[in-house]
């Protein structure tokens, strides 16, 4: 029993950090404004932070993230977050039967959201296995959040809702470059 938890454990910790240190892979999406992202090439050379949700399940997770990602590192309203200097970006993959919706949740987004974060949120529309994967992404009722180094490659994951731990660990991971 002990040896089978033991295992158990161990095939959580490889899986939860299986795409360590690997690039992250070719994402082309688009903001609300028809503006193109390309990940990770048009974003290389310097630190990203990347938020991924996939269904409506990890919606609150997902939110979860995005004012104290906000906060810190776009409108850096922290004493010290001025020593930031990265690129972030929320990104909805609408696949499978989805897809047809992405251009409705765009149009009430634009309409509905504050300006000023539209242009770090990312529309996906397109086949979801090769980010399944490559990151990971195997519970749909999750958000994910990924921290690429300046070169793309992924140097910290985690997935569920936000925490100041998390956060404290990928801080940590930014300012020791």
């Amino acid at each position: 029993m002990r040896l089978v938890l033991s295992v158990l454990i161990l095939l959580v910790a490889f899986s939860s950090n299986a795409q360590k240190g690997n690039e992250f892979p070719m994402l082309i999406g688009q903001t609300v404004n028809g503006d193109v992202v390309d990940l990770p090439d048009g974003i290389k050379g310097k630190y990203s932070l990347i938020g991924i949700a996939y269904s409506k399940k990890s919606q609150e997770e997902f939110e979860s993230w995005v004012n104290p990602v906000y906060n810190k590192f776009i409108a850096k309203t922290g004493m010290m977050d001025d020593l930031y200097d990265i690129n972030t970006y929320f990104i909805a993959l609408f696949t499978g039967a989805k897809k047809s919706a992405m251009d409705g949740v765009m149009k009430r987004m634009k309409a509905q959201s504050d300006e000023l974060i539209l242009p770090y949120v990312i529309f996906y529309k397109g086949d979801i296995v090769v980010y399944q994967e490559k990151l990971g992404l195997k519970d749909k009722s999750k958000a994910y959040v990924f921290l690429l180094d300046g070169a793309g490659k992924i140097v910290y994951s985690t997935s569920g809702n936000y925490t100041k731990k998390k956060m404290l660990e990928i801080e940590k991971l930014i300012l020791e470059d």
